[in-house]
């Protein structure tokens, strides 16, 4: 993928059909709400949809802060197949210019991280959040992907982030399914990451 003006070296990731990797700016942040929001218009889930307009402003946020810098998007999908799931791509440094080993480690004894892989080249970890207020009853599923850049002695790290919202209320099981394989699809997408080599 052409990242020349990105905080990272290049790399290469495998999307789905009909997946495009967009740099991360305002116009990719409104077609990334626009998009996820037919979907949710579709299922009648206007709560789901105040929900992903939530976290997405809180993406944009760090997109100022010039910490995301690439969103990945279902661009060439028809809207009812868009999926409810969003993923970005971010860059992390460790503490005062150290290196990440500590909040690694915290990764792994407080938040229960694993790798995703057997080459032990991405940590990932994820959590569920719960709306308050007048977004009460719905959730997300947050899942986080580390990836230390190559020549900085661990001190710089790609971070993916894949946000997938759902309803809380009880249900017969299909929510909890649906939201596992929509993990999968993203542990999937991950997974097929590699540092692109570069001609020296």
């Amino acid at each position: 993928m052409p990242n020349e003006t990105y905080p990272v070296p290049p790399f290469q990731l495998m999307l789905p059909a009909g997946w495009e990797e967009l740099p991360a700016d305002e116009s990719a942040v409104r077609l990334l709400v626009e998009r996820s929001g037919a979907v949710f218009k579709s299922q009648h889930r206007p709560d789901l949809d105040a929900e992903f307009r939530r976290l997405m402003r809180t993406a944009a946020q760090k997109l100022k802060q010039g910490r995301v810098f690439a969103l990945y998007l279902q661009t060439d999908v028809p809207a009812e197949r868009v999926l409810p799931l969003s993923m970005t791509a971010a860059v992390a440094d460790g503490q005062l210019g150290g290196t990440l080993d500590r909040q690694v480690t915290d990764l792994f004894r407080e938040h229960g991280a694993e790798f995703l892989r057997d080459d032990h080249g991405i940590v990932r970890w994820q959590a569920d959040t719960r709306a308050r207020g007048d977004l009460e009853g719905t959730a997300a599923r947050v899942l986080n992907y580390l990836i230390a850049v190559p020549g900085t002695g661990r001190r710089r790290a790609l971070v993916f982030t894949t946000t997938i919202p759902y309803p809380t209320e009880e249900d017969d099981g299909f929510r909890d399914e649906f939201v596992d394989e929509l993990c999968l699809l993203s542990d999937t997408i991950v997974s097929t990451f590699t540092w692109q080599a570069v001609d020296a």
